[in-house]
């Protein structure tokens, strides 16, 4: 029996680091321990918050900026990632490895069978219809 979830897996470093996409759009993003939901366009956001701080070579202070989030370097070299009402902390290794999970996502994403433009499509149960 089919139970109709399915998800594609955009990213997978580990089992406890990966981001799939539900079939209605649902981005899920496991980092160890943590798991957030968020639509596309949040991850999109995201994904461009983590690339522009990537891009940064600031030794100390503001690596990036967007109107949902922002990534700082603290002096002690750890990096935070806020966005939205989630905020990380990664080492300078953990933050290259978080960042090359989702810019690899975000290829695959690209390349992922585009969703529905209104929702999910209809399918009847079995045996709900007769030909007429």
């Amino acid at each position: 029996m089919d139970s109709g979830l399915r998800a594609t897996v955009l990213a997978a470093h580990s089992s406890r680091s990966r981001v799939t996409r539900d079939t209605d759009g649902t981005i899920h993003l496991c980092w160890q321990t943590l798991g957030v939901r968020m639509t596309q366009g949040e991850f999109v956001d995201l994904i461009g918050l983590v690339s522009s701080a990537a891009e940064g070579r600031v030794r100390c202070g503001e690596l990036a900026r967007c109107p949902y989030g922002r990534v700082a370097r603290c002096s002690m070299g750890q990096i935070s990632l806020s966005h939205g009402s989630v905020t990380l902390w990664f080492s300078p290794e953990e933050f290259d490895e978080f960042c090359r999970l989702v810019l690899e996502a975000r290829r695959r994403l690209a390349d992922a069978e585009p969703l529905p433009s209104l929702g999910l499509p209809w399918t009847p149960p079995l045996g709900s219809f007769a030909p007429n």
